[in-house]
């Protein structure tokens, strides 16, 4: 076999008379098939398609079997790109075998190769993070197994130390704040013969609440009942504090009413503050305003006067302070020069003087967020002096003396002139 070939005699026996006779037969041996599976291969378990490099001499070709998978393009493809099951992948290891085919006289001959399968690498983004606008720092969190390393991707923002820590400080873009979210990709490095894997982690960025109680205010102390119009907003809700009155429609309401305490307007001012609530990321924000009291109109219509009935024309000497002006009412009577100044002079009508009083009211003007105030003079007028100097007389001119009978009420006395004689006693 080894020589090739070999030459076999047949001899005649039992030939009688004969000489015996003889012939040859040449066999050639051809050489046996040779076939070659290739080399053991180590393959990844996520990169486990087993490109084959099979090799057959002394036969026309060779196919494939073994696998519980599929061979691309087909089975008898020496070169073939084998894609295992997952059975076969968890198993760790397979046996591929290669078999020659059209052997002629030969008997096939087989050769088997074995494929092992690494485990994976894993990778772990850490759960997904929230965080407020105003604090928006993430604290990463990777884990990796089987690569030597990871690399974070998918942000604007920056990474601290650098984007190859898993477990950096990622620092979001004012982009990604004001979008609201930012999406990291931790994809594996390092990975020998297996495909690089990757997962995700998302960060929410929760608005800041904004928070405005509204621009300062200023109130008159004899109308304090005060709007308070706030505004909240990346916020449930929110609520007022700093007063000691009463919020009409709540302290939550961003827009009540208050009604202040006497103690709160007699200091002067409350400062509000307005701060916001049902948020769980951010921390709650504030803003204050305040109120301050200024002072109600103070009007003096000066004091009652008592007047004389027949010189009834009364001075009025009003005052008003915390206000621009003031106006009188309250009579029939004329003002002079006008009833919107503070001293003007009253003349009253005969049925007011008659009446025997009249009460005149002094009322602010131009009093800006204040009540109107008013104050009252009560006018009186006194009956009239009366003078009687009695019936005319008829003297004798040599008796000229004549005794005069004068009357008088309301006034204190009288004097007689008008003559050129004497009184006596005066």
């Amino acid at each position: 076999v080894a020589a090739g070939s070999a030459m076999v005699t047949l001899t005649s026996t039992g030939n009688g008379l004969c000489t015996a006779v003889i012939d040859n037969v040449t066999i050639t041996f051809t050489p046996a098939p040779v076939v070659e599976a290739g080399v053991p291969q180590t393959l990844c378990a996520n990169n486990g398609d087993v490109q084959l490099a099979g090799a057959v001499s002394g036969a026309t070709g060779g196919t494939w079997s073994g696998g519980a998978g599929t061979f691309a393009p087909n089975a008898n493809t020496l070169g073939a790109v084998y894609t295992p099951s997952n059975a076969e992948i968890t198993a760790g290891n397979l046996w591929l075998y290669l078999t020659s085919t059209g052997n002629g006289g030969c008997s096939a001959v087989r050769d088997s190769v074995q494929v092992f399968f690494t485990p994976a690498p894993t990778v772990n983004a850490g759960p997904n993070a929230q965080v407020c606008a105003n604090a928006a720092e993430v604290v990463l969190n990777g884990a990796v197994t089987v690569a030597t390393g990871g690399v974070w991707s998918g942000g604007a923002g920056s990474f601290s130390p650098n984007n190859t820590a898993l477990n950096a400080t990622y620092t979001p873009s004012l982009a990604e704040i004001a979008s609201g979210s930012v999406t990291l990709t931790l994809t594996t490095t390092g990975n020998g013969n297996c495909t690089a894997v990757q997962d995700q982690l998302v960060i929410i960025i929760d608005p800041v609440p904004v928070v405005n109680a509204g621009p300062d205010q200023s109130i008159c102390a004899n109308n304090p009942n005060l709007q308070l119009n706030g505004f909240v907003g990346n916020a449930p809700g929110a609520i007022w504090s700093g007063g000691s009155g009463i919020y009409v429609s709540g302290a939550t309401a961003t827009a009540t009413q208050y009604q202040p305490t006497a103690a709160e307007i007699a200091a002067g001012s409350i400062t509000f503050t307005l701060t916001s609530t049902g948020t769980t990321i951010c921390n709650a924000m504030s803003d204050q305003m305040t109120i301050t009291f200024t002072g109600a109109p103070i009007v003096d219509a000066g004091a009652d006067l008592a007047i004389c009935a027949n010189n009834s024309a009364v001075q009025l000497n009003g005052n008003v302070t915390n206000a621009n002006g003031g106006v009188w009412s309250g009579g029939n009577g004329t003002y002079a020069p006008a009833n919107n100044v503070f001293a003007p002079v009253y003349t009253p009508t005969a049925a007011e003087i008659a009446a025997g009083s009249v009460t005149l009211t002094l009322t602010s003007t131009g009093n800006s967020n204040c009540f109107a105030v008013n104050d009252q003079v009560l006018i009186t007028f006194t009956p009239a002096p009366i003078a009687n100097a009695g019936i005319d007389l008829d003297v004798c001119e040599n008796n000229p003396v004549v005794t005069l009978n004068g009357g008088l009420t309301v006034a204190a006395g009288a004097t007689w002139s008008g003559g050129l004689g004497t009184f006596v006693p005066d």
